[in-house]
């Protein structure tokens, strides 16, 4: 088997948010993609950390192909109003109004500084956020 190749396992429970409302259950692959970055540096891969981002995104399509999947360079729909990231944070479009110049704008929901990193509080534009958080799956709400 090819390092860049795995397998999900079943017996992981997706990730869920510690809010009292209901929310989608996520799904983590923080761990595949970390597993990816090694095997693309070894290869020459300059970028390795928003290939192997890009790739997770691949695998995600090919496992859940009725889910909308965005990985970095792709252009998330504006119909999209949350998302889930790659390890299953949940961020919040800033603007749904076509006109809004924050539709692109991305805020992390119940952003914990005890489990997140500092620069996670922040609002991300879509581009910087698929690089930097990326691979990001739509959630319906339910």
């Amino acid at each position: 088997m090819s390092p860049l190749v795995s397998t999900v396992d079943d017996d992981i429970p997706p990730v869920t948010s510690n809010r009292s409302d209901p929310v989608p259950q996520t799904r983590n692959d923080a761990h595949l993609w970390a597993s990816m970055i090694s095997p693309l540096k070894a290869a020459g891969v300059e970028d390795a950390e928003t290939l192997a981002r890009v790739l997770v995104a691949v695998v995600r399509r090919e496992q859940t192909p009725g889910a909308a999947h965005f990985g970095p360079g792709e252009e998330i729909p504006s119909d999209v109003v949350a998302v889930s990231d790659l390890d299953g944070d949940v961020w919040e479009r800033q603007a749904t109004d076509r006109t809004s110049g924050q539709r692109d704008h991305w805020r992390m929901r119940d952003h914990d500084p005890d489990e997140h990193d500092s620069a996670a509080a922040g609002v991300y534009v879509t581009p910087s956020l698929l690089t930097a958080y990326g691979p990001v799956t739509a959630m319906h709400p339910q």
